[in-house]
């Protein structure tokens, strides 16, 4: 059985959730992580990974279909 790693991340009320790394995939020359919260793992959510000018990493939601179609088929899960 693979061994996921854990993030934390803080919601927009300042809650610590942790989420579950399920897979990071490359796709259209864009890197995408799909992950869940660790309490739900039946709700996977898929985001961009971005840089700013600092290479200082944050999170994008993805809300295109198509993408997140095409996310779920190179994904590994």
């Amino acid at each position: 059985m693979a061994q996921h790693k854990i993030m934390s991340f803080r919601d927009e009320n300042g809650n610590k959730i942790e989420y579950k790394i399920l897979d990071q995939v490359l796709v259209n020359s864009a890197e995408y992580v799909l992950m869940c919260p660790v309490d739900d793992e039946s709700s996977v959510e898929i985001y961009k990974i971005k840089f700013d000018k600092h290479w200082n990493e944050s999170l994008e939601e993805v809300e295109s279909q198509d993408i997140i179609n095409q996310v779920k088929q190179t994904a590994h899960l």
